[in-house]
Parts: structure tokens; sequence; C-alpha cells
């Protein structure tokens, strides 16, 4: 295994200064392919590097510059591909190896050091989901696909949980950026996650071009999200009769966007089957909208499924439907509530948030 040892990280704080002098030396084995180590920030471009020192014959390096303290840092080895946070304090730091990661603690309790314990807890629910992945491409049934799905989804939503749970723990500063930085691509196709993120960030948020870039991306995406009146629609249920959505003007309306092809959505079936009963006594009507392009898929789904409330179907299929098109639904399943009105309340509601809102709606 690879294996470096770091001499010290010193963070050295000048008398009335607004810097931290940051010292970093240290020594890697020979195996090591990197012939740099560099300190750069998190949202760094590619060549973008505070500090970078060259690695001697011998293995050892040495580096040293400001760093205005609270700021967030990496230490890379490019080559090796290690990257090591460092949030600056006053502190002198060591190394430490857990698995094949690599982190960076001080001798005295510091932030650093909680988000290390914090990154340790997230590594392991992230290996532990990347395990229970393998293979999930080559299942071919898709009620064994949809159960794997199901377990994946509750890995996931774990994972979600403790990114949230983090965010708000080292809200106010850089560290809580960087945990929607570094999964900022997943936020673009998750809104709703990506606004309680930002929710759990709380008002105090220093600048950094991670806050830039993330504000800039949630704003754009904030801006495409479907808001206002419902688009109605026409489509032919299993018995070949044309029904519209305006057709369901005065009650709280779930849409569910669906295929047979999709496992997510035959869990999400699964679950709707255990739910409906208690949505349809609150006085919830459920519409389900399969984009399907073959009729006889859908409805073999339906019989194995069991499912009990509207169902629609558009034959033109996910990339052709004009009705998910308007919905601007960029994968299924998605899920709309609608109120009596005819508008959008929410995306992808949980339970608890649709009883929740008829609960209000009532009184």
């Amino acid at each position: 295994m690879k294996k470096i040892i770091i001499v010290g990280l010193f963070l050295l704080v000048l008398f009335g200064c607004k810097q931290t002098t940051v010292q970093i030396a240290g020594e890697v084995e020979k195996q090591w392919k990197s012939d740099s180590v560099e300190v750069t920030l998190p949202d760094a471009r590619r060549g973008e590097r505070l500090m970078v020192a060259s690695i001697q014959k011998d293995g050892t390096f040495h580096l040293s510059g400001n760093i205005a303290p609270g700021k967030l840092v990496f230490v890379n080895f490019p080559k090796d591909y290690v990257r090591i946070p460092v949030y600056i304090e006053q502190k002198h730091y060591m190394l430490v190896e857990s698995g094949d990661k690599y982190y960076l603690l001080s001798e005295e309790s510091s932030l650093q050091n909680r988000y290390v314990e914090f990154l340790k807890e997230l590594d392991k629910l992230n290996q532990d989901y990347e395990k229970a992945c393998q293979g999930y491409d080559t299942i071919t049934d898709i009620h064994q696909k949809a159960a794997r799905s199901e377990m994946l989804d509750q890995k996931f939503t774990r994972k979600n949980e403790l990114v949230l749970e983090g965010i708000r723990e080292f809200a106010g500063t850089e560290i809580a950026q960087n945990l929607i930085h570094e999964i900022l691509f997943y936020c673009e196709v998750d809104f709703k996650f990506f606004t309680q993120a930002i929710e759990a960030l709380g008002d105090s948020i220093p600048n950094s071009g991670m806050k830039t870039r993330i504000f800039d991306t949630y704003n754009k995406l904030k801006a495409k999200q479907l808001t206002g009146q419902a688009p109605d629609f026409e489509l032919p249920d299993v018995k070949g009769q044309k029904i519209r959505l305006a057709d369901f003007r005065g009650k709280h309306v779930l849409l569910d966007f669906w295929a047979s092809w999709c496992a997510p959505c035959r869990k999400k079936n699964k679950e709707l089957n255990q739910q409906y009963p208690e949505l349809r006594d609150a006085g919830l009507e459920v519409i389900s909208v399969s984009l399907d392009s073959k009729k006889a898929p859908w409805l073999q789904a339906l019989k194995e499924d069991r499912v009990a409330w509207v169902q629609l179907i558009d034959e033109t299929g996910f990339e052709q439907s004009e009705v998910r098109k308007a919905y601007k639904v960029e994968q299924v399943p998605t899920v709309y509530l609608i109120g009596p009105d005819g508008n959008i309340l929410l995306k992808n509601p949980e339970v608890e948030e649709i009883h929740e809102i008829i609960r209000q709606k009532r009184s």
C-alpha cells in the first residue's frame, strides 16, 4: 500500500495580519508517481494552485505560503490521486491513514478533527453504496432490479441525510460549502435536495468561489422549475378512454410519471400501492402517466404491480412525449403534487408532506 509521511504541517499566525503562514514538509516513498505536491482551493481550475513544490529525489518536499484563516484547501499529490482536505486554523497537524484514505488531524480539539470524523463516516457510507451498486446494470429481472433499487434508495437517502447533517454542523464555514460543491452534479438533478442543502447553509455564508458557483447553479435551476398552473393534457386510459387532467380540478392530484422498463418506477408502484388507501381517504387522486412507447409492456406491468388508481399512457414514448416536456420531466419516476386550483404545489413529495399540505389547505 502507498504510504506518505508528513513531517509536519505548521500553521503560524502572523500577528496583526489576515494571512496565515502555512508550511508543509514531508516525505513520500519512492514508488509514488507524483513529482510535485500542490495546495489548491476546492474550486480550483486545472493549473490553479496556491502553492506548489517539487518532490526531491529522496522523496522529501517543502512548501510555504500565506493562506487566510478559515479557508478550506487541499494538499494534492496529482499523479497518485491523493487529495487531503485541510481547514486552515492555528494548529499543528499530523497525517493519519484510514483504509485507503489519508487525513490530517491536529493534536488538540479542532474543527478539522470534527471534519475528518465526518468524512470517515461519509466515506464508509459511500463505499457501502458503491458495493451495493455492483452488478445492478446486469440484473435482467425487473422485479429483482426493483428490489435492489429499493435497497440502494435507502442507502442513498442515508448518505443525503448525513450530508445535510454535516452542512448544518459546519454552517458558516467553507467546509459546509464544500460538502455541496463536491456533489453539485447530483444537486443539479435533485432540486428538492439542493434546496434543503441551501437552507442548511444558514445565513452566515463566507464569500468564496464555491459560494458563487453553488448559488449561480441553484438560481439557474430554480428558474427552470415548473411552477404555477399544471399544464393540462389528454391521454388514454387502459380502456382507451381519453382522460383530461382538468377533469380532476377541485381535488388534490398526485401526478406520477413512470415507465414499465424503469426499476425505480416499479419500486414506486409498490410504495404507492401501500400508500394509496390512505391517500385516497385523505381526498387525493393519483394519476400515473406511463411513458412507454408500446402498450403491451405497460399493461403487463399494471397487471404485475396490481395498481388501483388512474393509469394513462403517452405512447409517443419518453423522448417524444410532449406531456413529459411540458412537465420538464428529465428522469422517471417524477411526481408532482397539484392543488385543487390546478397549481403545482410540490415536486417529488414525501407522504408526510402530502398529508401536511392537505391538512393545511383544509384548515
